[in-house]
């Protein structure tokens, strides 16, 4: 597209004082509102979508855009362009936005609004004008004229005239959240990390633009797998997987660390996987894991997708279009999460069929299991209390809810990331009683601290508070005899999607074996085998 870029540079916004004419006195004279008046009432997100038949500079079809623009109540904003294709309901290439296009801007006594660059301090003029229905050239903006007596703002330039409206609610935080990631590099390949034992597949690190549990723009990274012999041969894959890992706590157990075993053998079924690291490893490992953040792991988890996707799709291999789910635990949550994603902000995105296995949908079930006393994995118990305590900003010290030496050692026995799961629990906790490591105030379940923390797991919780979409097709599983996450689990998401008229399969049973912990391997972990294998028959009967 021939001068994309300059358009960000030729804007002036108009708010006329003619506009404001609702409003009148006693005579009928009509009231010219004041500067301040103005000023207020253009403060906000604005934006139109359009239809726009184009390429982007390297060659990308596109067929609509947005034009968004921001000004804020300190009188910074930006302006932007993003376009879109039909693939996803995420922009195809932002141009401007907050890093590349912000400006400040002041309303003259006539209505004018004068928007000026902050880098060099010149008032932005307006751009020449261009031929009649050219294309290439369309978003070298002229002007906007605003009329806020409408709730609206009035839209024109040499080859177009039409609205912005006002963004807000989910609209608005849809676009704010583009415009956000707009700033971050694009995502890309960094690495390959071979299997010497498979050398017929690759993995390739991927870093991609999300956001951390906080909402903040930020870098995450993940995994693309893929069998080089159909690659090579020109054979189709069935599709993509997008495979989300159970819990981690050591930098080395992250997909693009190194831990490749499982993306891997996943892709021993002619599926291309995706898998995320999730925040808090990977490219984020300096930061603490948002562990059982369902929202966080399954917005990071969709993100790796869309990226990989579009990358995917530049390597011009030949693939199904089928869209494949997967994860059991911590996994099994994060897959429920990024069904919830896809059915609040995503229409676009059809999923062929998702499997969660023994995932916590809802933390509290296992909250409540605290205070009967014992639990086969200690380090979990510790790693929810204290990521949601930090994510969702509960201001607890660690000594309100765990005991020494547990809290005096977290740092370097969790947030080091040097323990995998068997060290914490087995040669560091080394007890399975909650009482020998959680406080009073979390083992009484009426305490104000377990009131606030049963509070987080509620706002977070899967089993409730979202529509899941109606062409969902969901596989269900969990052993009754897990020890650490409770088919309590099961029960609920099972009517929630059934409330929903979701349709299910499901697997509940025992999978599992007490003569497993004498080797040190809970339930929970055993049972993970049969899952994988229900999700191996499901592909073989239909591929």
């Amino acid at each position: 597209m021939k001068r994309l870029n300059q358009w960000v540079l030729a804007v002036t916004l108009i708010c006329g004082a003619g506009v404001y004419t609702s409003c009148s006195s006693n005579d009928d004279t009509p009231m010219v509102p004041s500067q301040q008046e103005m000023e207020k009432s253009l403060v906000g997100l604005w934006y139109e979508e359009f239809d726009c038949v184009d390429v982007t500079e390297d060659g990308k079809p596109f067929n609509r855009a947005m034009i968004a623009v921001e000004t804020k109540a300190d009188h910074t904003g930006y302006v932007a362009l993003a376009v879109f294709d039909d693939e996803f309901n995420e922009p195809l290439e932002v141009y401007g936005g907050p890093k590349d296009a912000p400006f400040t801007w002041q309303v003259t006594a006539d209505g004018h609004v004068t928007l000026t660059d902050p880098n060099i301090g010149t008032t932005i003029k307006s751009a020449p004008t261009r031929s009649e229905g050219s294309h290439s050239t369309f978003v070298d903006i002229n002007q906007i004229n605003m009329n806020c007596s409408s709730g609206n703002v009035s839209f024109s330039n040499a080859s177009h005239e039409g609205a912005l409206a006002r963004a807000e609610g989910s609209t608005g935080s849809l676009i704010q959240d583009w415009m956000a990631k707009s700033t971050l590099p694009r995502a890309c390949i960094t690495d390959s990390i071979p299997v010497e034992i498979f050398p017929d597949y690759m993995n390739y690190v991927f870093n991609y633009p999300s956001v951390d549990p906080f909402g903040n723009p930020c870098t995450l990274s993940g995994t693309i797998t893929v069998d080089k012999t159909l690659v090579r041969d020109g054979k189709p894959f069935n599709g993509i997987l997008l495979y989300n890992h159970f819990t981690i706590y050591a930098t080395t157990q992250a997909p693009s660390r190194g831990a490749v075993e499982f993306p891997t053998g996943a892709a021993m079924t002619n599926f291309i996987i995706v898998a995320p690291d999730y925040y808090g490893f990977g490219i984020t490992e300096k930061e603490p894991q948002a562990y059982c953040i369902s929202r966080a792991n399954g917005r990071a988890s969709l993100d790796a997708y869309l990226a990989a996707k579009r990358m995917i799709e530049d390597l011009k291999v030949k693939k199904g279009k089928d869209f494949v789910i997967a994860g059991y635990s911590e996994g099994g949550q994060t897959t429920m999460g990024v069904l919830r994603e896809i059915s609040e902000r995503h229409p676009e995105i059809k999923v062929k069929r998702a499997f969660a296995g023994d995932g916590p949908y809802d933390i509290n079930s296992m909250y409540d299991a605290i205070a009967n006393g014992t639990t086969e994995m200690p380090s979990t118990v510790c790693n929810v209390l204290y990521a949601y305590n930090h994510f969702f900003h509960l201001g607890y010290g660690i000594h309100d809810y765990l005991k020494d030496p547990v809290a005096k050692n977290f740092d370097k026995w969790f947030l080091s990331k040097q323990n995998k799961r068997v060290a914490l629990d087995e040669e560091l906790i080394k007890t399975k009683k909650t009482s020998d490591f959680c406080t009073e105030a979390v083992l009484d379940n009426g305490s104000p601290l377990s009131q606030r923390f049963k509070a987080a797991f509620s706002q977070d919780a899967l089993a409730s508070g979202w529509t899941p979409r109606s062409d969902l097709d969901v596989m269900l599983f969990h052993d009754t005899k897990d020890d650490v996450v409770p088919v309590d689990n099961f029960y609920a998401m099972r009517k929630f999607l059934k409330d929903n008229g979701i349709k299910t399969e499901e697997f509940v049973g025992e999978y599992s074996s007490e003569v497993t912990k004498e080797v040190g391997i809970t339930n929970h972990e055993v049972s993970a085998l049969t899952f994988f294998l229900k999700i191996i028959q499901w592909i073989t009967k239909n591929y």
